[in-house]
């Protein structure tokens, strides 16, 4: 299920966006320039992402796994891109708003809770995030600019196996940098590099829940953008991020009468990402 929390921040900043973009300066009227044309779009993409994840198992007695369990596979999805860019409160002032929804079935390769026997199956998973961005772009030249920002938002993975079902979340926090380059009145290159905390973050399966530590994720990205006619505009991108989670303490629960003492170890994830879409630009 989309995440009502991401549908009530995107209506609300949708309205913002619009009504800040309607008083911009004249002097950066978006048909001026194609860079500023760029930041000033709200659109639809299809994505997807190559998501490979695994865990880290400590081999210490009775918390020992015979394997790390792995998940790989690709998730379709979409996504809602918002942005805009104006001179209101100081020149070149950047806002984005981004949202991502993913599901399909991807290859678990691990072993059945609470013992060794191996287990090779099907995940259906669904990953969501929510990212925002605030920074001030600076004009290098007439048809180049950097935009350092700081961002924030949260993720989620639903992860549905055989006898369980777990939910990652997390709340993100960082910083990052985005370089555009126009070499036509049509066409916007762009790259776009974030480092980001993930805080507060944890899991919460069928029999027990627990807190996570904080972690870090690392994300470098290259899109463009280009002007088809009037105010519309086709883009795309491709992206990789890194992400960590740190894993748990030791925690009891009970399948029935029996009782499993254990530990959600820690993991890492690989996302190798793409999309394209149409866009307007306001």
């Amino acid at each position: 299920m989309i995440n009502k929390k991401a549908i009530a921040t995107l209506t609300a900043a949708s309205l913002t966006l619009f009504s800040v973009s309607a008083m911009a300066n004249s002097t950066w009227n978006a048909s001026q320039n194609p860079i500023v044309a760029a930041n000033n779009e709200i659109g639809l993409a299809a994505t997807g992402t190559l998501m490979n994840y695994q865990e880290h198992f400590a081999t210490t007695g009775v918390l020992s796994a015979p394997m790390d369990d792995t998940e790989s596979g690709w998730l379709p999805g979409f996504s809602v891109n918002l942005s805009g860019m104006n001179n209101n409160l100081t020149e070149n002032l950047y806002l984005s708003l981004n949202y991502n929804y993913y599901s399909a079935g991807i290859a678990y390769n691990g072993s059945y809770i609470g013992s060794y026997v191996p287990l090779y199956s099907t995940d259906q998973a669904t990953t969501q995030n929510f990212i925002g961005k605030l920074g001030k772009g600076f004009s290098i030249s007439n048809n180049m600019m950097l935009t350092p920002y700081v961002a924030g938002g949260f993720q989620l993975w639903n992860r549905q196996l055989p006898g369980t079902h777990e939910r990652y979340h997390s709340e993100l926090v960082g910083a990052g940098l985005m370089y555009q380059y126009a070499p036509t009145a049509r066409l916007v290159l762009g790259a776009d590099m974030r480092v980001l905390a993930l805080v507060g973050g944890g899991i919460k399966t069928s029999q027990w829940s627990s807190g996570f530590g904080t972690s870090g994720e690392e994300t470098l990205g290259i899109h463009a953008d280009y002007k088809i006619s009037g105010g519309w505009h086709v883009y795309g991108g491709l992206n990789f991020t890194h992400f960590t989670y740190t894993g748990t303490g030791i925690v009891t629960f009970y399948q029935g009468a029996t009782k499993y003492i254990g530990k959600e170890p820690p993991s890492s994830t690989n996302l190798l990402g793409m999309s394209a879409g149409l866009a307007y630009s306001y």
